[in-house]
């Protein structure tokens, strides 16, 4: 069963109220496309309520997940907690790494990025899980200032030209945007994939395939892809083993002037 989380606001004796209504809307809506991302689902399978707020500065809030009725019926598997632990650790990455998961939506990741933004102001925010209330935290990670450059650094598009990627289908998010991920075979990152609604059967079948995305390709200011508007969504070729003819041009005469036949009839007579 799935654990509070809690977002504590900020470190300021003071914040005004739009900054804390903000950051609550940004909280919940972070949670809830995370929902929709790993249930598969546009509704998402969790509703939030509000179990702790401490109205002591720093102010805290905690929400509890609960599984929505239709979904336990349906014999859903309850995705709470791993909802909880993914938004941690995303925010995590992009506080030290820079790095992204290939489940955070452009709209989750948005939302972190708005709740880092307030951090210069108000101070650090903080992410975490406890059982036992907000004196034990288990699970914990902080929003900074450095996590909102390295979100920038993520998102700031510098260029956009026609291309294609090549990688891996992993996540496939319908909430607000149609997207899916696709972790790029030459800088082994992930690419937003945006797609026609259209195409949801064809991107499904294509679930945990390697794929070709050709479209319109944005990247960030170090030249890496970061996202892309697919025009084309194609299965990749499978990769195969080089053939005896190409293995025995990759090491200079390895037969000693003989056939391969006999080569290998020498090596097993001694």
């Amino acid at each position: 069963m799935a654990e509070t989380i809690y977002l504590r606001i900020g470190t300021e004796d003071e914040i005004s109220l739009s900054v804390f209504i903000e950051s609550l809307q940004n909280f919940l809506h972070a949670l809830k496309d995370l929902d929709a991302a790993i249930s598969r689902d546009v509704r998402g399978s969790l509703v939030w309520n509000v179990v702790r707020l401490e109205k002591q500065s720093p102010p805290l809030v905690g929400v509890a997940p609960h599984q929505k009725k239709s979904f336990i019926k349906a014999g859903v598997p309850d995705f709470s907690s791993r909802v909880e632990t993914e938004l941690i650790e995303s925010a995590r990455k992009l506080s030290t790494t820079g790095d992204r998961s290939d489940l955070l939506s452009d709209s989750a990741l948005k939302r972190l990025e708005r709740l880092a933004q307030k951090t210069p102001i108000i101070g650090p925010m903080a992410l975490f899980t406890s059982d036992n209330g907000p004196s034990a935290p288990k699970n914990q990670t902080h929003i900074t200032p450095r996590t909102f450059e390295n979100v920038k650094k993520l998102t700031g598009a510098r260029y956009s030209a026609f291309g294609s990627i090549r990688g891996s289908l992993d996540a496939i998010s319908v909430h607000r945007n149609y997207e899916f991920r696709v972790w790029d075979e030459k800088t082994r990152k992930p690419v937003t994939c945006k797609f026609h609604p259209d195409e949801i059967d064809r991107v499904k079948d294509l679930l945990q395939s390697r794929v070709t995305v050709v479209g319109t390709l944005t990247s960030n200011s170090a030249g890496n892809p970061i996202s892309i508007l697919a025009e084309e969504i194609l299965p990749a070729p499978k990769k195969q083993l080089p053939t005896i003819a190409e293995m025995s041009g990759l090491v200079h005469d390895f037969t000693n002037g003989k056939s391969l036949k006999e080569y290998m009839e020498e090596l097993s007579d001694e």
